[in-house]
């Protein structure tokens, strides 16, 4: 994130966006050090995985990495060797997701358009790791799939996917053998993995069949999100009415078909607790839009209850933190779904660098549990420290959904905060407003 309001959300806060915005920036907490963490246990072949990748905000003009600032290049060097070891271990995860924000912040104050002669380091940030992604997967041909981050557009932080010349970050890693947004996928589709609609490149959402019997469903929710800037000729009102059509449509045909579906985005629903915690007029993720008719929030809630059988997984970015989400009917007391965060890479809100091995069932796809990875910014190598959901939550062998939907609202946000900084200390304000999205939000 960038600039005033944007610093303050692509994780919890940027402090020099809140220095800039007049709000209190929140103690840093003392880092903990790895130790003592449970290490992961070898996946059982009945249960296949998902790797799931976040927020990486990459700076290739530093090598080093601290708290507080974003991930550099020692760190991501260490990253993609622990990625690597997973990727091409014993039992591998079926795919990747990647759920946006590639490079690192940059200051802005009020506007942050950066114009094409001023994009070279971000663009920079975004070419290595687009690049270095699909180094990763090409030895194992496992499929890769990618959703915008609020950071990603070419314009910079906030602006729509592509720009005023139609180009986007894919624009700088060309691959016609192999291109994103879906990576190690037949195009047209047949057999999974496979990419099923790419209806509009540009705006940068699609549908993909990873394995047989589930649809993957990409959002863009940046589009939907409180602060959007629009240079490709779409106003944020269009745009974000025909990507939910899209969705309506794509989640009839899923159930239709007898499939299961994961969506994917970057900014979840819901409400943003930091800014809950300081006063904010508009905590809300999502932006209030539009303004006649239903809020795409309650659009988007309406959808995943009335299609609740079929959406058995949620996974999100933005946050940087290891969190949970759940999802309401419209009465408010019922849990229909839960929305499952990754960590970030990026240590830039205090919290340690994380991702998950997000286990599921092969019948049902509903996910049963994760493992968290996690190092301190500045180690060259990420270990074996980890820990799981189910010991975290109390789980047992309860699916994610099941587990939650059985705990109190207060019992769900205690435990989450004993590991929502990915282990580096407690949260420094209240996390609990975070945790339930519903209708009327």
């Amino acid at each position: 994130m960038a600039g005033i309001k944007l610093d303050h959300r692509c994780g919890q806060l940027l402090a020099i966006g809140l220095l800039w915005s007049g709000l209190p920036v929140p103690a840093t907490p003392a880092a903990q050090p790895v130790t003592g963490a449970a290490v992961l246990a070898t996946p059982s072949p009945a249960q296949p995985s998902i790797l799931h990748l976040s927020d990486v905000h990459l700076n290739t003009s530093s090598e080093s990495t601290t708290y507080g600032v974003d991930t550099g290049l020692a760190l991501w060097r260490a990253t993609k060797l622990k990625l690597d070891s997973i990727l091409n271990g014993a039992q591998p995860p079926r795919f990747v997701i990647y759920t946006g924000d590639l490079p690192a912040h940059y200051s802005c104050s009020k506007h942050c358009y950066l114009p094409p002669n001023q994009r070279t380091s971000h663009n920079a940030n975004m070419k290595m790791i687009l690049a270095d992604l699909r180094d990763l997967v090409a030895k194992s041909r496992i499929p890769l799939f990618f959703v915008p981050g609020n950071n990603d557009g070419l314009a910079g932080d906030y602006f729509s996917f592509a720009d005023r010349r139609e180009a986007t970050p894919f624009s700088l890693v060309p691959a016609a053998s192999n291109p994103y947004p879906a990576l190690n996928t037949a195009r047209p589709c047949g057999k999974a993995p496979c990419l099923l609609a790419d209806p509009h490149p540009k705006l940068g959402y699609y549908a993909a069949r990873p394995i047989e019997g589930l649809r993957l469903i990409g959002l863009n929710t940046i589009i939907w999100g409180t602060t959007y800037w629009s240079v490709d000729g779409i106003s944020q009102r269009d745009a974000g009415n025909t990507q939910m059509a899209w969705l309506a449509q794509q989640l009839k045909a899923a159930a239709a078909a007898g499939e299961k579906v994961y969506i994917l985005m970057h900014i979840p629903p819901g409400l943003d607790a930091y800014a809950v915690s300081t006063g904010s007029p508009t905590p809300t993720m999502w932006a209030q839009l539009p303004t006649t008719g239903i809020k795409w929030q309650d659009q988007f809630l309406g959808l995943v209850d009335q299609h609740a059988a079929t959406v058995t997984g949620l996974f999100y970015g933005h946050t940087h933190m290891d969190e949970v989400r759940l999802l309401y009917d419209r009465s408010g007391q019922k849990v229909t779904q839960v929305a499952i965060s990754s960590p970030g890479v990026t240590p830039l809100d205090s919290n340690n660098p994380g991702f998950k091995l997000i286990n599921y069932d092969p019948a049902s796809t509903e996910p049963t549990d994760f493992v968290t990875y996690y190092t301190t910014p500045a180690a060259t190598s990420w270990g074996a420290a980890s820990y799981r959901f189910s010991e975290a939550y109390g789980c047992g062998s309860k699916t994610i959904r099941t587990c939650l939907q059985q705990l109190t609202p207060a019992e769900v946000n205690t435990r989450m905060n004993t590991v929502f900084t990915v282990m580096n200390g407690l949260p420094t304000y209240a996390t609990g407003p975070g945790i339930p999205v519903k209708f009327g939000q």
